[in-house]
């Protein structure tokens, strides 16, 4: 397990019908990535989400799809670059933690 990691933050994002970050769906209004924020560990909840980290925004029926209730890992470029949006009708939320250390060592990889 990665040395001493530490919550920075809670975020819950609102996953809607136009494709974003994040931390720029985050309930409450935008969060800006600051450099103490390396990894994103959460859970989708409420609908399916897709998402594309390739600069290019989801669709309902393109990206890689997130079923409900899947968790997901995100490391510090694609917490800032990885875009997410519903598949269908209804709205997702995204909920979890930013820690302060890097995915790999969170997840105790390195």
């Amino acid at each position: 397990m990665a040395n001493d990691p530490s919550v920075v933050r809670y975020l819950a994002a609102t996953i809607a019908a136009t494709a974003d970050t994040i931390p720029a769906l985050a309930d409450g209004g935008a969060v800006t990535v600051t450099g103490a924020m390396h990894s994103f560990v959460g859970v989708v909840e409420s609908a399916d989400v897709r998402a594309r980290g390739d600069a290019t925004a989801p669709t309902a029926t393109e990206g890689e799809l997130i079923p409900q209730n899947s968790k997901i890992y995100l490391s510090e470029s694609e917490l800032q670059l990885m875009k997410f949006i519903r598949t269908g009708g209804v709205s997702a939320t995204i909920k979890g933690h930013i820690y302060n250390v890097r995915l790999a060592e969170l997840l105790g990889i390195l």
